[in-house]
């Protein structure tokens, strides 16, 4: 559970102290005071993800956990010691989080899709991102080398062999970790009463992944670019076997990208056996009466919850008997 939160310089904060030891804490204030800032200070903690220039973030919970950002990059500090590598310092703090935002991963670029998966996976498991660093060496390789005028066609067969071994090893852990969600999603979508969810990964190349990229060649030797591969995998979300991005409305959009957070939340605490702190940012807005009674039953049986909103009455009574409420 997260116990203190210190933020100098985040965003609209030049230097903000909370004390959130509590199971539910809910951030009430108006647009543009800072609520959402919180959680991404939380998130930007957790996968040390960030695009400042400058910001100091800190988080008390079992141990000391700070984030330094400057212009020359980035220190992490666990109680104080320095932490020299990144993947040291991710997943210490386990936390998901539900954003506005995060409907792109129905309606949004193929690339955001790729991002969710990379992420979570590479918080999760050390060797996926070892994996995938690899890969992507090896690519920026391969299309160095398709740019040139005289290609060389050996050592451009050495590195697709590369690229097809680490290919195989990150799309396998990507499809069974879909495949893990969409067991929870299944209860999830039951327990709610909405319509079935399923995640389906969809691959750029066959069975035969080496064979793809050989049948590949030509085109991107014209192309001058790696046409195939786990950098331009994505997948799909179907509602009732349909493809969301299609057929599902606003309403059913939100609680479709809520039902897999919450699988999301469910999935990490089997494989770690520790609960992550949830984060949930405008989370009731849009939402009927049904929707809003599922979600409050997820949050009373959660360790620790963070929810924003913009007015307080929509928080059910249930949930504000017991939160900490922080105005804003």
């Amino acid at each position: 559970m997260l116990k203190e939160i210190n933020i100098k310089n985040f965003r609209r904060f030049s230097n903000l102290n909370l004390n959130v030891n509590n199971s539910l804490v809910i951030l009430a204030g108006l647009n543009a005071t800072g609520k959402t800032t919180i959680l991404e200070a939380i998130y930007l903690i957790s996968t040390s993800k960030n695009d400042e220039q400058f910001a100091i973030c800190q988080i008390s919970a079992d141990r000391e956990y700070k984030m330094v950002i400057s212009k020359t990059g980035k220190a992490l500090f666990i109680d104080g010691g320095e932490i020299n590598k990144t993947s040291e310092f991710i997943g210490r703090i386990n936390v998901v989080m539900f954003s506005p935002s995060d409907l792109a991963l129905i309606n949004g670029a193929k690339g955001e899709k790729r991002r969710f998966l990379d992420l979570e996976l590479s918080i999760l498991d050390k060797s996926y991102l070892s994996a995938s660093s690899h890969y992507k060496k090896i690519l920026k390789e391969r299309n160095e080398a398709l740019k040139g005028n005289n290609v060389d066609l050996k050592y451009l067969e050495i590195l697709t062999l590369d690229l097809v071994k680490y290919c195989k090893i990150i799309a396998t852990k990507r499809i069974e970790f879909l495949e893990a969600l969409n067991v929870i999603l299944n209860d999830i979508c039951n327990d709610m009463r909405i319509e079935g969810i399923k995640l389906k990964y969809n691959k750029t190349y066959g069975d035969d992944i080496a064979l793809s990229f050989k049948n590949k060649l030509n085109s991107d030797l014209f192309t001058k670019t790696t046409g195939i591969g786990i950098h331009r995998d994505d997948f799909s979300i179907l509602l009732n076997d349909l493809d969301a991005s299609k057929y599902a409305s606003n309403g059913q959009a939100r609680t479709i990208i809520i039902a897999i957070k919450l699988a999301l939340k469910k999935y990490i605490t089997n494989i770690t056996g520790q609960e992550p702190v949830l984060l949930l940012d405008d989370v009731f807005a849009a939402l009927d009466k049904k929707r809003i009674e599922s979600i409050t039953k997820y949050v009373n049986n959660s360790q620790q919850v963070f929810i924003t909103t913009t007015q307080i009455e929509e928080i059910p009574s249930e949930l504000l008997k017991n939160a900490l409420v922080i105005h804003l």
